[in-house]
């Protein structure tokens, strides 16, 4: 059985109020993190409840919609600043890559991460390691969406 920890970074969807967030979500499992719907304030939040980029391994968007998306762009500036030294996939429905690019490259800065996109074209296997898989699924929204499914064996 794994070791896991679910930090609820925020929950107001796209409006946020002065006790709640915009959405954003970290798992902790095992060694691994897990991040999903980067909304905006997700950096402070990460501070706020101690979770360092150095422990993000893997971001996962379920659409674009602003208020799961918006915090990516100050993120991945957060990964690259910190020198984070491994590898961190960012899983999206692929409908959405001009969106991603565009966060992605949402202002000037020297771009030191290491991430790994991975636009999923529809269901299947998004992660698959020792340990666990992470599972795509389509979800029914106004847009294309997709929802995460963490399984150990």
């Amino acid at each position: 059985m794994s070791s896991s920890e679910l930090f609820v970074l925020g929950t107001a969807s796209q409006v946020p109020t002065r006790y709640r967030n915009h959405n954003g979500y970290f798992l902790r499992w095992d060694d691994r993190g897990f991040l999903f719907d980067p909304g905006e304030g997700t950096q402070r939040q990460m501070t706020r409840y101690g979770v360092r980029t150095h422990k993000l391994h893997h971001v996962f968007v379920t659409h674009f919609h602003g208020d799961h998306s918006l915090g990516l762009a100050g993120l991945i500036q957060r990964i690259s600043l910190d020198g984070v030294p491994h590898e961190v996939s960012v899983t999206y429905p692929a409908s959405g890559q001009v969106y991603f690019d565009r966060l992605r490259r949402a202002s000037i800065f020297e771009d030191h991460s290491h991430l790994a996109p991975q636009p999923m074209q529809g269901e299947g296997t998004a992660v698959q390691a020792p340990g666990f898989t992470v599972t795509a699924l389509r979800l029914a929204h106004r847009v294309p969406t997709l929802g995460y499914r963490l399984q150990e064996p």
